[in-house]
């Protein structure tokens, strides 16, 4: 029995990183796991990846160079599979495939990030780009879940799930859903991700900025390409607002980059603060305040009662701003905009009991929307229960 996890990704620094922590914990307990990365043959582009990432010698890694050698992995491998790949077209054919060798999958959706498909492809987007996500996402989904009531795509077996609020929205009945089996068979509910949270100290160390990656693909296909002269600007301003926080609490300023940002460019225009990758979720445990325009990575500061700020700044977009006001209008934080003076005249005192008031209100929020109760458990517990479960069935 192999255990694995089937995507389509060209590096795989993002997905490792965002949950190193699980692979590695699977990979050492059950001495294997596999990236089966399609994206070969489902983008036709080479897989860029450096494997001094991967310091578990269990991780082993996967490139089908065609639909019929992965078909041969697959049925020739007894594997528990967590399958994460999106249910749009070009991915089609690969749940087929994994519907012939009827293999064992789950979902996992831990991260907590909240989203909303109204807000980030159609109020962020113009008429074009409207139709375009209305065919990639709606449509595609569609055909997915005719695909599934038919049998020709399976059912996933379980989806592990931070959020509560989604989890009701999944039980909730509705037209669509009367006709329809559901997408998952069953959904195990699991505690949102911190990572290094049992492992380093919580303390209040560094003021911390979460980049979001200016060049990112999903702001790009929003329409939104920055010139130089504009990134300069923003660079220059982030800078000079994240200095001004460094003199008035006297701390030290640490910028934590996006997996797919390119620190060499941050770095050029970025002089008097410290700069660092694939570290952003040790540095929120240490912060003092948080900073961030919209990220995944700020549900550990929710959970750990950071101090929070979301920034904005008209010229990236209306995707980031309205990003950024999901998390506004859910946990009620505080906002500056980089584009205004007043965000720059701060006054210790008053910023710092807004804060703390802020953030000693987002218990009412956070139950609401994850689950937090203690009765519940991480992922890692819950897939080593299941992969244990398995391997029990294999055996009788």
């Amino acid at each position: 029995m192999i255990i694995a996890e089937i995507c389509s990704i060209p590096d795989y620094s993002k997905k490792y990183f965002m949950r190193k922590e699980m692979y590695d914990n699977i990979a050492s307990k059950f001495k294997n796991f596999y990236f089966i990365n399609c994206h070969l043959i489902v983008d036709k582009e080479k897989i860029n990846y450096n494997k001094k990432i991967f310091r578990n010698k269990n991780i082993h890694l996967f490139h089908p160079k065609s639909y019929e050698d992965l078909n041969n992995f697959l049925i020739k491998n007894n594997i528990f599979l967590i399958n994460n790949l999106s249910p749009k077209f070009y991915h089609l054919k690969i749940h087929m495939l994994l519907k012939k060798s009827n293999i064992f999958q789950v979902y996992i959706d831990n991260l907590g990030e909240v989203s909303n498909y109204k807000i980030e492809n159609w109020e962020s987007v113009n008429f074009k780009k409207k139709i375009y996500f209305l065919y990639l996402k709606k449509l595609a989904y569609l055909f997915y879940r005719i695909f599934q009531n038919l049998g020709i795509i399976n059912q996933i077996d379980i989806l592990y799930l931070a959020r509560n609020d989604l989890k009701k929205n999944y039980e909730k009945l509705s037209f669509f859903k009367f006709f329809l089996k559901p997408r998952f068979k069953k959904i195990k509910p699991v505690k949102p991700k911190i990572g290094f949270f049992n492992k380093v100290k919580v303390n209040e160390k560094f003021i911390v900025f979460v980049d979001a990656n200016l060049n990112h693909v999903d702001i790009l296909m929003r329409g939104i390409n920055l010139s130089l002269k504009e990134k300069k600007k923003y660079l220059y301003l982030l800078e000079k607002y994240l200095i001004n926080l460094k003199k008035l609490y006297k701390k030290k300023i640490i910028i934590c980059l996006h997996p797919s940002s390119d620190i060499n460019f941050y770095k050029k225009y970025i002089k008097s603060v410290k700069i660092v990758k694939f570290k952003t979720e040790l540095h929120i445990i240490k912060a003092f305040i948080v900073l961030f325009h919209e990220s995944s990575s700020i549900t550990g500061a929710l959970l750990l009662k950071k101090k929070i700020i979301n920034l904005s700044y008209a010229p990236l977009g209306a995707y980031m701003k309205n990003r950024g006001k999901i998390y506004l209008r859910k946990f009620n934080l505080i906002n500056h905009d980089l584009d205004k003076e007043t965000s720059f005249n701060l006054d210790k005192r008053t910023l710092l009991k807004k804060l703390i008031r802020t953030s000693n209100n987002y218990d009412k929020y956070l139950k609401r929307i994850y689950f937090i109760d203690k009765k519940y458990k991480d992922v890692n517990k819950e897939l080593s229960i299941e992969i244990e479960k398995y391997k029990k069935n294999i055996i009788n």
